[in-house]
């Protein structure tokens, strides 16, 4: 048994959730007489939870220890990992090795696939499209990063030239992993023969054209009309320290739909939804 005289400094305790509005009330503060019994400096009750909302059972318990997240924060976390590379990292970040990105793709299509994660009713994909909004456009297709992680979601918007495209079209469905030639499409088994025509079009004109995306193992995502916005949404997101205009959007993020359907003007009145 370790020495009784060497204190602790971290008492961390972690209850875990699958199902939505399952947390007891009870159970959590059995958890914190527990720690009662600890001598550590630091202690917390981590409650990870499904949840969208905090729980009423943990917001009626006013201890400090207690900390609650959910499968959404953690998503987050892991996709902001996943973005890191070499060349933009800061110095105190570290960029996963290939094996670690590996499962933490992983863990994420887990999440997702057990409906851990919440809201995608109400959740849109908006995506960094100067190359991917005239594809759409095109082929009706989305391509990007082979096993790129996404929350779940019904639909997707484009964001270029300092604004939000007013197509935001219902995703139907997604391949994780594809080389781009005819023969791999050709014989790929999780297509349709409806999904195999389009996306046959699509790469055959790549290679006409000359295109980079031709021959590029991409993840893709299949699209259909979903909503028609009245107008574009204007980017006028400002820079924290500053009022210089910043992109709305580098790499992915995700919108309301919900308030997207509002047909706002502008994006801060998004990001007000959030």
């Amino acid at each position: 048994m370790p020495d009784a005289a060497i204190k602790s400094s971290t008492a961390l305790w972690f209850e875990t959730k699958t199902s939505r509005d399952a947390v007891d009330r009870e159970q959590l503060e059995n958890h914190l007489h527990a720690l009662n019994e600890d001598d550590a400096e630091l202690q917390r009750l981590v409650v990870l939870t499904p949840d969208a909302r905090l729980p009423d059972e943990v917001a009626a318990i006013n201890d400090e220890r207690i900390v609650w997240v959910n499968f959404d924060s953690l998503i987050d976390t892991i996709e902001t990992v996943l973005q890191r590379d070499v060349g933009n990292a800061e110095a105190s970040m570290s960029v996963p090795t290939e094996r670690e990105a590996f499962l933490l793709r992983e863990l994420s299509r887990f999440l997702y696939d057990e409906d851990l994660v919440s809201g995608k009713e109400d959740r849109v994909l908006v995506v960094a499209a100067r190359k991917a909004w005239p594809e759409y456009q095109e082929h009706g297709l989305y391509f990007c990063q082979a096993n790129r992680s996404f929350k779940p979601v019904n639909h997707l918007a484009f964001y270029t030239d300092a604004e939000i495209k007013t197509a935001v079209p219902s995703v139907t469905d997604a391949i994780e992993s594809i080389e781009l030639i005819e023969e791999t499409v050709r014989n790929h088994s999780d297509l349709s023969q409806s999904q195999r025509e389009q996306l046959l079009n699509a790469v055959t004109q790549f290679r006409k054209e000359g295109s980079e995306r031709y021959g590029e193992t991409e993840k893709l995502i299949f699209l259909r009309d979903g909503i028609e916005l009245n107008h574009p949404v204007k980017n006028d997101k400002t820079a924290s320290d500053s009022d210089r205009t910043v992109a709305f959007v580098q790499g992915h993020r995700y919108a309301s739909f919900s308030k997207l359907r509002e047909n706002p003007e502008c994006t801060t009145e998004l990001e007000k939804s959030n």
